[in-house]
């Protein structure tokens, strides 16, 4: 009798194949082992072959099964006289496709054992390293169905992928300097050297101040020497990033440990096999002042022996950020502007930027959810629903797929304003359906009628014939929250830079009610006062706009005179008639106002500057004690500046401290007071700052921890949403 068992889970791309072939083997027994579309299928003649699987001791390192069905076959596969890996077929279905992984410890032996052939090979992996979704193209996974398909193995890698004890055994990436890829150093598109000549020439530029583009696992980053100034300044001249902090990727731990302070948790991330870039506190904030001018850096270690090869002979830390204009993704036609670049014959068919990773009072907070992690599905507790797409918001873009019980995140994407974006926004959401074989009979997007999100919502639905949902913003937040911890009634804080409100304003320091087992709706119970918004998008560039409307409550014209100048006049007028005024209750707007006001940032050059910048310079001041003023459950944030102005001439870091207490404490008591038990949970990009994020932790309160707080986190959110209401379709 054979036994056919469907196993599913990251059951491809972790050397699960050749781990059932040699169990089979040692065991005498007859059948296959194949890829499908849904996961592993296994024909064997022995029922009990099945308790190998639930025994995670002896699994390969990645692999994690999820789910096992057994079926009884007849004698019809009789015919099997051993057991073998056979060719995958294509099918309908969903599998689940690895992340990227960072070279692992052979891999590593092996680029510095010089009688091995991979001695200094840049693309050397094996069964339990590489890229995956960088690379892939269809499921299931195999060879032929990623970019390593133009490689032709040779006799010693082609020996090694059939040997079942080598640990390259059906390993899909498996190359050496023989047959695979090719690394090229090029200088204004002209190669002058190949193999680990080329790492050596990147090198000698890195030293000289040179700026070099390098082709990563997903696309191409920018370089140049951490250290030095000149080629920093350089860097940031061609990216268009003038304070934006950048990334540095150091050689070793015992490097980093000498300018930034690692927690076990950092640590634990900045050295697994996702290798994210971790943000870590600056032990001086002087160091690296160029790189990052805030008293914490983005650190990540190597995660390819060509990242390996190259920072063994530099010996120093060198930038490392994404080959890319602001709201761009990573485009190759940026290489230009640099010196020269370092460079790979293999496409990559996946772009997939480097995850970020901050940890805040011990807890881990995504920044960004991309290489390492994307698309790894987040199971949630909901198994019966139809599938479904979520299109997310404008910026800091990512696409979700739900079905079966699993939630898919994309990559990061970005903002989808830009044309270059909106079109490769486009291309991951039709991967996505591909590869998780969903049929989506829902479509989720923003109820912001202007983005391009929304807009192409409407169309998808409408090619699909599918039912479209549009979702609050700031409520897509709330349960991006409530989805990954498996509640339906919470009572949620949403604080961010903008979103567009129910009421047609602009939200963005909310508090929500949301008990299903009374209305099983979104009631907003709670939000900030609201405030001016004086000149629309101005305000967001200008902090200056948003800090006048506020101080013109409560000064007098000749106070704001002598503050603002000759804009004063104007803008008050502007403020009398309604003038491209609007009204506001952002949360990220009130920290800008404070950060211009205490003279921190005067104008933003990167998104979320002035409140950044607040909080790198409130340090670890303690807050002077003031009382929130709420009415009615409206935090009022009038009276925080009327005690701004009193003590302007008072400890600014210690105020600073003040503004990031008065709005944690004052919207935690509004939160409070409506819970009446249900847990609170906190979201949005305000999560982001340490100081209020801190201080919901010290109270339970529930952030997210498995996608972005921030908008990255909006299309989870919206499936969320979909999945605790009911809806006639």
């Amino acid at each position: 009798m054979f036994y056919r068992l469907l196993i599913s889970g990251a059951v491809q791309g972790v050397g699960f194949r050749p781990f059932v072939f040699r169990e089979a083997k040692k065991r005498g027994l007859k059948g296959y082992v194949k890829n499908t579309s849904t996961g592993v299928e296994i024909l064997v003649d022995d029922s009990s072959f099945e308790d190998i699987f639930h025994d995670k001791t002896i699994l390969p390192p990645l692999c994690h099964v999820e789910n096992i069905v057994v079926e009884k076959v007849d004698g019809s596969a009789s015919f099997f006289n051993d057991f073998e890996i056979l060719q995958s077929k294509k099918s309908s279905g969903a599998t689940q496709i690895l992340p990227d992984i960072s070279i692992c410890d052979d891999c590593l032996s092996d680029i510095s054992d010089s009688k091995n052939r991979r001695k200094n090979y840049y693309y050397t992996t094996c069964t339990n390293c590489g890229p995956r979704f960088s690379i892939i193209e269809s499921t299931p996974y195999d060879r032929s169905t990623t970019t390593m398909k133009e490689f032709v193995m040779c006799d010693s890698c082609r020996k090694e992928y059939q040997e079942h004890s080598n640990r390259r055994y059906h390993a899909q990436t498996i190359a050496c300097p023989n047959c695979g890829p090719e690394l090229i150093f090029l200088v204004k598109g002209k190669k002058k050297a190949s193999g680990f000549g080329a790492i050596k020439e990147a090198v000698n530029a890195i030293k000289k101040g040179k700026i070099i583009a390098i082709k990563g696992v997903g696309g191409y980053n920018l370089s140049c020497d951490a250290k030095n100034d000149k080629a920093v300044m350089l860097l940031r001249g061609i990216i268009k990033r003038p304070k934006k902090p950048l990334a540095v990727m150091v050689g070793n731990v015992l490097d980093i440990k000498k300018f930034a302070l690692v927690s076990d948790g950092e640590l634990s991330a900045i050295t697994s096999y996702r290798k994210p870039i971790v943000v870590l506190e600056k032990k001086r904030k002087d160091s690296f002042y160029s790189v990052s001018p805030l008293d914490n850096i983005g650190v990540l270690l190597p995660y390819t022996a060509g990242h390996h090869l190259l920072l063994d002979l530099l010996k120093t830390p060198v930038v490392m950020t994404s080959c890319n204009l602001p709201g761009a993704p990573m485009d190759k036609e940026m290489q230009e502007f640099a010196d020269c670049e370092l460079s790979y014959n293999r496409m990559i068919s996946n772009r997939v930027d480097d995850s970020v990773l901050k940890f805040i009072g011990g807890n881990q907070l995504f920044l960004r959810r991309s290489r390492g992690f994307a698309p790894e599905p987040i199971g949630v507790n909901v198994n019966d629903a139809p599938d479904m797409i979520a299109l997310g918001s404008q910026e800091s873009n990512t696409v979700s797929i739900y079905t079966n019980g699993k939630v898919f995140v994309s990559q990061h994407i970005g903002n989808t304003s830009n044309p270059k974006t909106l079109d490769f926004f486009k291309k991951t959401a039709d991967f996505l359906m591909r590869m998780t074989g969903a049929n989506p009979k829902i479509v989720l997007c923003d109820s912001h009628p202007d983005f391009y999100t929304t807009q192409y919502a409407k169309e998808l639905a409408v090619s699909m014939g599918a039912k479209l949902i549009l979702v609050q913003h700031h409520i897509a937040h709330a349960y991006s929250v409530a989805l990954e911890n498996g509640i339906s009634s919470f009572v949620s804080i949403v604080c961010d830079g903008s979103g567009y409100g129910l009421d047609g304003n602009i939200w963005g320091g909310e508090v929500f009610l949301v008990d299903s087992k009374k209305t099983g709706q979104n009631v907003r119970v709670g939000h900030l006062e609201e405030q001016v918004l004086l000149g629309g998008d101005s305000s967001v560039v200008e902090p200056e706009r948003m800090l006048f409307g506020i101080l013109s409550k409560f000064l007098s014209e000749n106070e704001l005179k002598i503050m603002f100048g000759r804009n004063s006049e104007v803008w008050q007028k502007q403020i009398e008639l309604g003038f491209n005024v609007s009204k506001t209750t952002s949360c990220g707007r009130i920290l800008d106002a404070a950060s211009h006001f205490l003279g921190v940032c005067e104008k933003r050059t990167y998104e979320g500057e002035p409140a950044i910048a607040l909080e790198s310079f409130a340090s670890d001041a303690v807050p002077y004690d003031i009382e929130p003023v709420v009415v009615n459950n409206v935090l009022q944030t009038t009276p925080l500046f009327e005690y701004l102005w009193k003590n302007k001439d008072k400890d600014k870091k210690r105020l600073a401290a003040t503004v990031h207490s008065y709005l944690a404490s004052g919207l935690f008591e509004i939160a409070k007071n409506v819970a009446g038990g249900l847990p609170i949970v906190f979201s949005g990009g305000v999560a982001y700052n340490r100081h209020i994020t801190k201080f919901m932790f010290e109270k339970s309160v529930l952030v997210n921890s498995k996608v972005p707080s921030g908008d990255g986190g909006i299309s989870f959110g919206q499936i969320g949403h979909m999945l605790n209401n009911t809806y006639d379709l």
